[in-house]
C-alpha cells in the first residue's frame, strides 16, 4: 500500500524540505527541535511527564516533593515539535480523478516524513462521526514507514462530526502542537470544523483539497450528480449556462472558506488532486509558510 502513497521522487521532497513554525509549543516531549523563540539550551522552559528511558537526571526532584508527579525539565531548545495531520476520510474525499483521498494521504505522509527527518514527531487523526488515530506521535516509535502503513489502510467512511471530532482533538492536542487539516470542506458544516480547530489553540493549517472537476467541470449536457454523503440525486442540465452559475457559487464558496479561515487565524491553502505533490510543496504551501 505504501508504494501506491509515495513515489521515488517524493522522497526528494521529505530530503529536501523543512517544517516552519511560526509559534514555540508547550511540548509533550524534549527532541532536536531549536525553537523558535530567543534563548540558549539551558533556559528553562517548560515541564513534561517523565517517560521510561528519558534520562534521570533531567527530573525536577523538587516538583516531585510538591506535586507527587515525575517531571522533567525541558530547555527552550529542546522543545520537540508534534504535527498532528488531521485528514477527512468522508466518502466525498474518495471523488475524483485522482481521487482527492489519495492526493490527501499523499500530502500527509511528505508532511510527516518532513517532521520525523527533522527529529520531530508526526501524527495522523481522520475525521468521521468520532475522530480517530491511526498513529499516534509516539516518541522513538514513529518513522515513514509506519506512516505509510497507517496511510494505506485508510479508507473513506462516514460523515464527519465536526463538535465531537474538534472538542476531541483539543482536549488531546490543544496548544500543543502543528495541525494540518486536509479536507475537501464540502459538508455544510465545514465552518464548526474549522472554528473548532481555530478554538484548539494550536498554530493550525487548513489545506483544501478539490478534484479538477470540482474546480472546472466541462459541459456534459444531461446528468444525475449523486451525493457522496447521503446519496441524494439531483438530475441536471449542464450546459454552459448551468456551467457558469456553478463557477460563482465555487467562487463564493473558495472565497468564504479562505476568508474564514484568516479570520480564525488559520493558515489557508486550495490544492487540486490533479497537481503534483512538488508544486503543492514548493508552492502554495511554502508560500502559506507550512514548509520552507
Amino acid at each position: 500500500m505504501s508504494d501506491a502513497i509515495l513515489e521515488a521522487r517524493d522522497y526528494e521532497l521529505v530530503r529536501g524540505l523543512e517544517l516552519s513554525p511560526r509559534r514555540r509549543y508547550a511540548g509533550l516531549a524534549a527532541g532536536e527541535r531549536r525553537s523558535p523563540a530567543p534563548g540558549g539550551g539551558i533556559e528553562f522552559a517548560d515541564y513534561r511527564d517523565y517517560v521510561p528511558g528519558d534520562d534521570a537526571r533531567g527530573i525536577d526532584w523538587q516538583a516531585f516533593l510538591r506535586l507527587r508527579r515525575l517531571l522533567v525539565r525541558i530547555s527552550a531548545e529542546e522543545k520537540e515539535l508534534c504535527l498532528s495531520i488531521i485528514l477527512d476520510a468522508s466518502r466525498s474525499m474518495a471523488s475524483g480523478e485522482p481521487s482527492k483521498l489519495l492526493f490527501a494521504k499523499r500530502l500527509a505522509a511528505v508532511l510527516a516524513g518532513v517532521a520525523m527527518k527533522g527529529g520531530d514527531r508526526a501524527g495522523i487523526l481522520l475525521l468521521g462521526p468520532r475522530l480517530l488515530e491511526p498513529l499516534r506521535p509516539e516518541r522513538r516509535k514513529s518513522s515513514l514507514e509506519l506512516a505509510l502503513r497507517a496511510l494505506g489502510e485508510i479508507e473513506p467512511g462516514g460523515p464527519v462530526e465536526p463538535e465531537a471530532c474538534m472538542g476531541a482533538f483539543a482536549a488531546r492536542y490543544g496548544r500543543k502542537c502543528l495541525a494540518v487539516l486536509v479536507s475537501d470542506l464540502l459538508f455544510p458544516s465545514w465552518p464548526a470544523l474549522v472554528g473548532g480547530l481555530a478554538a484548539s489553540g494550536c498554530e493550525a493549517y487548513v489545506i483544501q483539497v478539490l478534484s479538477p472537476a470540482e474546480l472546472r467541470p466541462e459541459e456534459a449536457g444531461e446528468v444525475t450528480f449523486v451525493d457522496a454523503e447521503d446519496s441524494s440525486e439531483a438530475p441536471l442540465h449542464l450546459d454552459r449556462s448551468a456551467l457558469a452559475r456553478y463557477a460563482n457559487e465555487m467562487h463564493l464558496f473558495l472565497g468564504e472558506a479562505a476568508s474564514r479561515c484568516r479570520e480564525l487565524g488559520l493558515g489557508y491553502a486550495l490544492l487540486s488532486s490533479g497537481d503534483g505533490l512538488e508544486p503543492a510543496f514548493r508552492g502554495r504551501l511554502r508560500e502559506e509558510g507550512l514548509v520552507c
